[in-house]
């Protein structure tokens, strides 16, 4: 697992850096310089999860109950929420990070490895943040979009949380042998991708393109995040504040403002892009 780990820090460490060198150089008023590399990782991901995670999470959901994906979920989103405390601590908001901490103790012991929200019955509600907000919030431009391959859509500004995300991940430090890691992973990959299945099917249905859709609404939906105007965290990534997600009848521009059209991130213990964590 960590081989695993210093591999992933050490891939997107070259990505991020290849990246702020490249931003350099091009226009920044061109938010997707790369383009063409871009569209070859989205369509890869895209393949990747219509011939394999797709089938997968609609056996899991046909499969097994929904308390029991619940319970499931709680308990991935409860193993990333340390990425949440360590950014709510960076960004100063010493309040929020005390009570994540507690809603992170409270349903590790009492919640029983976070398979079940006891803290939220007991007002410690949860709350969205990563590295990525902290930069923006430091002052960071957002800089070029990238697509990673396996993760999905972010930009050279929010990519650096897949390697926080993955250090702050208990997971890491316990290092379990690999027959117990890969499961994990798989599990969470086809968990999360489940969890997705609304908007992933929105956007397939609304955008003419969905590659230009998915780039516009995951950078408003960041911007949005870190300026402090986005929805709550709970709340669907493909509806608005005026009603629920449905597919127009028409198709419509490409460039909606709404949440991200986060394509399925799996494997990592980061990920996609809807939790009850986080």
């Amino acid at each position: 697992m960590r081989i695993l780990t210093q591999c992933l820090v050490c891939i997107f460490g070259g990505i991020l850096m290849i990246g702020a060198l490249g931003g350099c150089a091009n226009d920044p008023k061109n938010i997707d310089p790369w383009e063409k590399t871009n569209r070859f990782f989205y369509s890869f991901n895209d393949n990747l999860d219509h011939y394999a995670l797709k089938p997968l999470a609609d056996g899991y959901v046909k499969i097994i109950p929904k308390p029991v994906r619940t319970c499931i979920g709680n308990g991935y989103d409860n193993l990333q929420y340390g990425d949440v405390i360590l950014n709510d601590f960076l960004q100063g908001q010493w309040q929020q990070g005390w009570s994540d901490a507690g809603r992170m103790g409270v349903n590790t012991t009492v919640g029983i490895a976070g398979i079940f929200d006891v803290a939220t019955r007991w007002n410690l509600p949860s709350h969205d943040n990563d590295f990525g907000m902290t930069l923006g919030k430091w002052g960071a431009d957002a800089g070029p979009y990238l697509v990673l391959p396996l993760f999905g859509p972010s930009c050279v500004r929010d990519a650096p949380d897949i390697g926080v995300g993955i250090l702050t991940n208990p997971v890491t430090w316990i290092d379990p042998p690999w027959y117990v890691t890969i499961p994990l992973f798989a599990l969470q990959a086809v968990d999360s991708r489940s969890r997705l299945d609304r908007e992933v099917r929105f956007r397939d249905q609304a955008a003419i393109d969905p590659y230009a859709f998915t780039r516009h609404a995951y950078l408003e939906y960041r911007r949005a995040k870190i300026s402090g105007s986005e929805a709550p965290a709970n709340q669907d990534m493909y509806e608005d504040e005026s009603g629920p997600t449905t597919a127009p009848a028409t198709q419509p521009s490409t460039q909606p403002a709404t949440a991200p059209a986060t394509q399925t991130q799996p494997v990592a213990p980061r990920s996609p892009t809807t939790s009850n964590n986080k």
